[in-house]
């Protein structure tokens, strides 16, 4: 658009949230589950693939994570960080079993749209969107259909198992006593002010997720110490579900889909292969050490953090456990992809593959 008819940011920002915000409370008002998450994604892409214009302000998907990562962080009470630390060697087997299914999605990738090594592998390991392109490039992939790749399998996981989890009637089955803080103005602020330097200092140590990591841990150390300051405000918790949501529903574009339309088949395909394996393996788990199913689903799948423990705290389906599992397995997939990557796929070769979109990449 043409600075001369570009909205003033401020408007946009508006715009976005309102939209988001209206898209929610819809949702919410036909009781669909993680309604404020999922009506503000599907209002603000709608709105992107139309062509319309939209942004959200510089820091609202880090201010959606504090708030959740706060949220998240009450809950650990020291029987369940206890209990939850338990199946650490769990967690890890998950995290491992969550690369090796990349390994196989990363093959049906490379296979049915012919893009190169780097590409298909980055754009398969379940990890962030901003680590998993930044890896990508580094060795020698195509930064756009991977953030493409990672984005439409948090959709996917997204919009699909929360539904089915409600629809089977597996909700409200938490394994762990509900927290019982109430709100209090003066500890919430402390709270708050807490938060902000534990994800200011990760995000400083350019920690991956920072803002929701690090308002966790510092939540976490309150709630475990038994120094009970606050609880987060449910409307607080809606908020962050409108910025986490409207920030994931910008990355579906109109131009942006059809610059990669000839990759678009084929990374639905190898998503869909990567959230099968990931949700089965997480319902054995759950069968085998006896978790319930659903939390276990939410704990394995290849969803965002974020999302997944929104999911879990909306749906009362064991947010510590959720958490916990994600937080190792994006560690190792950070961690470890690399090596993985240049073991299992590097060839001279691959610098020769076919490139995976049209001319506009």
């Amino acid at each position: 658009m043409p600075s001369r008819l570009r909205a003033p940011a401020v408007i946009l920002w508006a715009a976005t949230l309102a939209l988001g915000a209206a898209g929610g409370f819809a949702l919410d008002l036909l009781h669909v589950p993680l309604a404020w998450l999922l009506g503000s994604l599907g209002a603000v892409a709608a709105a992107g693939l139309c062509g319309i214009e939209l942004s959200v302000p510089p820091g609202g998907r880090q201010v959606g994570q504090l708030l959740l990562g706060t949220a998240i962080g009450l809950t650990f009470t020291a029987a369940v960080a206890e209990a939850v630390a338990g199946y650490a060697p769990v967690m890890i087997l998950a995290a491992l079993l969550s690369i090796t299914y990349g390994v196989v999605a990363a093959y049906t990738l490379r296979r049915s749209a012919k893009v190169d090594d780097a590409t298909a592998f980055f754009a398969s390991v379940p990890g962030g969107v901003a680590e998993m392109s930044i890896l990508a490039e580094r060795n020698g992939g195509e930064t756009a259909p991977v953030s493409l790749a990672q984005s439409l399998r948090i959709l996917c996981v997204v919009i699909t198992i929360p539904p089915v989890i409600t629809v089977l009637g597996l909700t409200g089955v938490d394994p762990f006593e509900p927290s019982t803080l109430t709100f209090d103005p003066m500890g919430f602020g402390a709270l708050l002010t807490l938060a902000l330097a534990g994800g200011g200092l990760l995000a400083w140590r350019k920690v991956p997720n920072a803002w929701l990591l690090g308002p966790m841990a510092v939540a976490v150390l309150i709630t475990v110490s038994e120094s009970h300051l606050s609880s987060m405000p449910t409307p607080l918790l809606n908020l962050s579900q409108v910025l986490i949501g409207a920030t994931l529903g910008l990355r579906y574009r109109r131009d942006r889909l059809l610059a990669l339309r000839r990759f678009l088949p084929s990374a639905v395909l190898s998503t869909v292969v990567l959230v099968g394996l990931n949700v089965a393996t997480g319902a054995l788990i759950g069968l085998i050490v006896g978790i319930p199913v659903a939390t276990m689903a939410l704990a394995v799948s290849p969803g965002g953090m974020a999302e997944m423990s929104i999911t879990a705290k909306v749906l009362h389906l064991g947010v510590p456990i959720v958490s916990a599992f994600h937080v190792v397995r994006i560690f190792l997939v950070i961690g470890f992809s690399e090596t993985v990557f240049r073991r299992m796929f590097r060839r001279p070769s691959s610098a020769h593959a076919t490139p995976p979109s049209d001319n506009a990449l």
